[in-house]
């Protein structure tokens, strides 16, 4: 984890705000109970893209021209897109605003797209076709556990806070899953946001562990290492594990809705192929950051302000590249297309969603499909194809 010292100030400032009154809870039936499905078609030349705050969506706002509205000149314009990025961490709202066709696409992990099934799959408008792998996290998101519990198998029979439909629920299902053969083996207290498990771990004696962001984590270990249960630390608490060394759990995703892929897949293409050339330039500009510094800046900036809420926080974009892995090219190849690859689409969504099945979130395991591309066409063009 290269998670900066703003970054965790920033945790710090979290938990203090959410420190300051006791953790609330909420009921989490599937989401097929929680949202009324109310279908619109999409319409408009501007294609509003949703994002969540995670490193994978800074390549998507490089693509953009680091701006919220396509720029000019930018990877995205000069593929006859205009697009308009919006932050929805908010996994309800965001597909609500699917649904209604104010966009016709869904931002998420595989396990919130899973939980999203039953609503989606009632349309034949909205069914969702995944057509993109952005990343896996690989060191972002963390199990923060309380004195006495040492290894996974000390988690069953035990009280763990997450936020409800949030992107660590995929995570906490396999983690458990593993160690206690079933991811119905504890006892979930489930939070309304991301800080949410952090405040419950600090508040309530009956948590024992919680699934956070990186960046709580080290506040609430006293930097990573063992809580003293001062500056909103938890005394005795420790990291048990996190994406760093599981990291091949929490994939991020594209989907987009049935309708408008039929009606506009070469559009689809074009932006599926834009993130692949705006993932290699990152990465590129990343590496040439010491002879590049004003484009590198004026990337991170716009990150900043764009998943943040402030152009200030570069340090905290920066930590959020730095906790992710993107997939690229032949990272999409691999899990889209590799029948013999451990952790490809299908095997990943059948794993989510017998975990989903065993904690309550879904009633059965449902068809999800990807758009099939033809990758032989999407590499042109491309630089990191080979190898």
């Amino acid at each position: 984890m290269k998670c900066l010292q703003t970054m965790l100030c920033t945790g710090v400032l979290l938990l203090a705000m959410t420190g300051a009154q006791a953790a609330t809870y909420i009921k989490a039936p599937p989401l097929a109970k929680v949202i009324e499905p109310k279908v619109g078609q999409v319409r408009g030349d501007t294609i509003q893209v949703p994002m969540i705050t995670w490193g994978g969506d800074i390549a998507t706002i490089y693509g953009n021209g680091n701006a919220r509205s396509t720029a000019k000149g930018s990877i995205f314009a000069r593929r006859g897109l205009q697009l308009k990025l919006v932050r929805e961490d908010d996994f309800i709202k965001q597909i609500k605003a699917y649904m209604r066709g104010d966009s016709p696409f869904l931002r998420g992990t595989m396990g919130m797209l899973n939980m999203a099934m039953e609503v989606l799959e009632r349309d034949p408008r909205t069914q969702p076709v995944v057509i993109y792998q952005m990343t896996w996290s690989t060191g972002g998101d963390a199990l923060v556990v309380k004195p006495g519990i040492r290894t996974p198998a000390d988690l069953c029979g035990k009280t763990i806070a997450v936020q409800a439909y949030g992107p660590h629920v995929d995570y906490l299902t396999r983690v458990i899953a593993d160690a206690c053969r079933s991811a119905g083996e504890v006892r979930i207290k489930w939070t309304r946001d991301l800080t949410g498990p952090s405040a419950a771990l600090q508040d309530d004696p009956s948590v024992d562990a919680a699934v956070v962001l990186i960046h709580d984590a080290q506040a609430l270990t006293s930097g990573g290492t063992v809580g003293t249960g001062a500056d909103d630390s938890v005394k005795g608490a420790r990291i048990l594990m996190s994406t760093r060394t599981a990291n091949r759990v929490i994939a991020d995703v594209y989907a987009v809705r049935a309708d408008y892929l039929k009606a506009h897949r070469r559009k689809v293409e074009q932006f599926v192929h834009g993130l692949m050339q705006a993932e290699e330039e990152l990465r590129n500009l990343v590496q040439q950051r010491d002879s590049r510094l004003k484009k590198y800046q004026q990337t991170m900036t716009a990150a900043a302000e764009l998943l943040v809420g402030s152009p200030q926080a570069v340090a905290d974009a920066e930590a959020l590249y730095a906790d992710c892995q993107y997939v690229g090219y032949r990272g999409n190849v691999a899990f889209f297309g590799d029948p013999n690859h451990p952790r490809n689409f299908g095997n990943l969504t059948r794993e989510i969603q017998d975990s989903l099945v065993a904690i309550g979130l879904m009633r059965a395991r449902l068809p999800l499909d990807h758009a099939k591309w033809d990758y032989g066409q999407l590499k042109k063009g491309l630089t990191m194809w080979q190898g």
